[in-house]
């Protein structure tokens, strides 16, 4: 049996480079079902939920979870951007997994998709932890191996990304960006 989970101390400054916040409820002071929405597949348990004792500071984080294999527990909002999509994306994570092997394997992860106005995925950029996970990048999927887990701020330049790291997509065509917390097991 493995176990992920991702907590977020979201205080997700997702902003254009004027500094404006364009995630609702993207610090998570409010209820997650004001702005969020929660998909889960597979089997095993998958939960999400905030708290204020997950990080010291005094506000809430939120927090994914995925229990046994295989499936997944996804925490996502998307917003618009129009292109060129040039954000500055801030984020705050502890990311952990228990236990795990070569052929089934948890990872916890933070997502950012790129979608054309028609909501089809572009691409994406992954900030992963996990021991085993086999993900390999592409000109469409970008990869970043956390090693530290323990709370750590990420930042994203999503201009730079598409440019150096996801060359098959084109910057034109993205119209809105997907920002999810993400518990994945493998179970191969």
């Amino acid at each position: 049996m493995s176990k992920t989970c991702l907590i977020c101390l979201l205080g997700l400054a997702v902003s254009l480079s004027v500094g404006q916040e364009l995630l609702t409820n993207g610090d998570f002071e409010q209820d997650l079902s004001v702005g969020w929405t929660f998909t889960d597949s597979g089997y095993g348990t998958h939960t999400y939920d905030r708290a204020t004792d997950y990080h010291p500071d005094p506000d809430y984080e939120a927090h994914t979870y995925q229990y046994d294999n295989p499936g997944w527990a996804r925490l996502s909002q998307t917003v618009e951007c129009p292109p060129p999509c040039n954000l500055r994306l801030t984020f705050t994570a502890k990311f952990e997994q228990v236990g795990g092997s070569s052929s089934c394997w948890p990872a916890a992860c933070f997502s950012v998709c790129y979608l054309d106005e028609y909501n089809n995925v572009l691409g994406e950029t992954r900030y992963y932890y996990s021991t085993y996970a086999t993900w390999t990048p592409s000109p469409t999927f970008s990869l970043y191996r956390v090693t530290d887990p323990d709370w750590t701020e990420y930042t994203l330049e999503t201009m730079s990304e598409l440019e150096d790291k996801l060359t098959g997509v084109d910057p034109e065509e993205v119209a809105k960006i997907q920002v999810a917390l993400y518990s994945y097991t493998y179970s191969g």
